[in-house]
């Protein structure tokens, strides 16, 4: 233990030897951060109109709009069906919503509560009606299920009751007990829409996830520079020569930068958050756990290319271009629901395609712990077989 902390100590001091490292540490990536947010209009105003049809005009129906008129993202706009479709079908309306007739309590306590939302393919813009509607739509049915337990338990109370003054309790309530609900997750959700892809995008949080995974990935797999410098010096074969395992060295050195990206992340995190607005203080623990097996899967993949490559020079050259790489067809520059199926499909080899969408379902889709522990585990997945590869490629001259 004693030699991996001497180790880690060495490799921490090497790495801020050089004022270029603090480039790479910290102004690069908040440099990038701001450019793109500016260029995908992150410092914009993000309001979008929703255009909707409501066929119910029921309470529920109602209520609904109510919920969705409380969030600032949205601007809601009646519109006529067929104007809305004429539209659509033009291109010149990307979204609209229609709440159909049979929007109402008994469909509610059928299950088969529905909303139509109509989405052009691969519109950003739309998106950010999709996460509200979702969102609006499990605020609602979350209060009706509990209001319907309430007027449940106060009919047994009261047996002598009348519908009406029944009905007009339920009104009373209905707008407190809104107010009572915290956010959950999705329910009861149905989506009519041109595309099947999922665009989940936030400009200000996209950028700042997207050059965090894009700036700490390159200096984690940069660590086969050292690797290669020390085999240059000697000084591995002659670490080696002591009762030093390989496992212990590639250890001490994959956990010494991983430190190291920890810091850097930090940083990056509190910019984001203070500057862009972004929710990266919202939850720390799962952000930290996604991040920890993200940076243990890059050192991985650096220690890999250092038992393989030759020289610093190659090793330097070779982690920016991977890094780039990985991570502009990963989605940390733009949304990969961009791009064409195959490079979807190709980029999943990837770990910063891994990290990108774990960052997503974080800070954007907000899913559960539970839900983003198996992005998690095929991270640790990615260190354990980059770090075996290395030591089976492993070379001290």
């Amino acid at each position: 233990m004693i030699k991996i902390i001497n180790m880690i100590k060495k490799d921490i001091r090497l790495y801020f030897n050089s004022p270029v490292s603090l480039v790479f540490f910290i102004v690069l990536p908040i440099l990038f951060t701001v450019i793109l947010s500016v260029a995908t209009g992150g410092f914009e105003d993000t309001t979008v109109v929703l255009n909707y049809i409501n066929q119910a005009d029921s309470p529920l129906a109602n209520s609904l709009l109510e919920i969705l008129n409380e969030d600032d993202a949205i601007e809601l706009k009646e519109i006529d069906l067929e104007n809305a479709r004429e539209r659509y079908e033009s291109g010149d309306l990307a979204v609209y919503m229609v709440i159909p007739a049979d929007f109402n309590s008994d469909s509610l306590l059928k299950g088969a509560l529905t909303v139509q939302l109509y989405q052009q393919p691969n519109r950003i813009v739309s998106q950010t009606i999709y996460q509200v509607l979702r969102l609006s739509l499990s605020k609602l049915t979350s209060a009706e299920a509990k209001l319907e337990s309430v007027m449940r338990v106060y009919q047994r109370l009261h047996p002598e009751v009348d519908k009406a003054a029944l009905d007009d309790l339920s009104q009373q309530l209905r707008s407190q007990i809104q107010l009572e609900i915290a956010q959950a997750p999705s329910r009861l959700v149905q989506s009519d829409s041109q595309t099947d892809d999922e665009i989940v995008y936030d400009a200000a949080t996209s950028s700042s996830a997207g050059q965090l995974i894009t700036w700490v990935f390159i200096p984690l797999v940069g660590l086969a520079g050292g690797m290669a410098y020390d085999r240059q010096l000697g000084t591995l074969k002659r670490l080696l020569a002591t009762p030093t395992s390989r496992l212990t060295y590639f250890s001490a050195t994959m956990l010494g930068n991983v430190l190291i990206a920890l810091v850097q992340m930090s940083l990056l995190m509190i910019f984001g958050a203070l500057v862009l607005k972004a929710p990266w203080l919202e939850r720390p623990l799962p952000t930290f756990l996604l991040l920890f097996t993200f940076s243990l899967a890059s050192a991985g993949l650096g220690a890999f290319l250092g038992s393989l490559v030759k020289t610093e020079g190659q090793a330097s050259s070779l982690s920016t271009i991977i890094g780039m790489t990985f991570a502009l067809l990963s989605g940390a520059w733009f949304p990969i629901e961009l791009f064409p199926d195959v490079m979807q499909q190709t980029a999943k080899i990837f770990p910063t395609y891994w990290g990108m969408r774990g960052l997503k379902d974080i800070l954007i889709s907000n899913k559960p712990l539970e839900q983003i522990l198996p992005t998690m585990g095929i991270l640790l997945g990615f260190a354990a077989l980059f770090l075996a590869l290395g030591l089976i490629f492993f070379k001290t001259e």
